[in-house]
């Protein structure tokens, strides 16, 4: 299996992070300097599906069927 990186995005972004953080950014309970330490600066509409779209693909070929 290759290797894959989401651009813009962190590690937390394979959490529900990806989701909230941003919505707590915009809400001004965070600053964009913590958003972008916890998820980066990729837009949750593309890094949540892009997320569980690679996380499918893992366990699709690494789980019996």
């Amino acid at each position: 299996m290759t290797r894959r990186q989401l651009d813009a995005a962190h590690h937390w972004v394979f959490t529900d992070y990806a989701s909230l953080v941003p919505q707590l950014h915009e809400a001004g309970l965070m600053t964009a300097a913590g958003r972008a330490a916890v998820v980066g600066r990729a837009d949750p509409c593309v890094s949540v599906p892009a997320a569980r779209a690679r996380v499918r693909s893992f366990f699709a070929a690494h789980l019996p069927r």
